[in-house]
């Protein structure tokens, strides 16, 4: 007897697909979206940026820094990358509402 296993998705997973379904629907909810995630993207950056700044005057943590602190941008970046996916979501509803 073979039991089957199903994986139940993340809450992140649930919050953003029911985000991006709004969105496709009444695009000022993909605008404010997009406005929040790019919000976040700065407040990322900037803490990027502090991080290495700070890590660069550890002698414990400069050597990471070093080679690895372009991996601190990858959080910024990921929040640009969403808030451009929710944008063209929203301009196509809007285009399709609008046109």
């Amino acid at each position: 007897m073979s039991r089957r296993r199903y994986k139940r998705k993340s809450n992140f997973n649930e919050l953003f697909d029911l985000l991006f379904d709004l969105t496709g629907f009444v695009w000022q909810i993909g605008a404010v979206v997009s406005g929040v995630l790019l919000f976040l993207s700065y407040i990322a950056y900037d803490w990027a940026d502090t991080w290495i700044a700070a890590a660069e005057k550890s002698p414990f943590l400069s050597p990471i820094a070093t080679n690895f602190g372009w991996a601190a941008y990858l959080l910024p970046l990921m929040f640009v990358v969403l808030a451009a996916l929710f944008g063209v979501k929203t301009y196509e509803t809007y285009r399709n509402e609008h046109f």
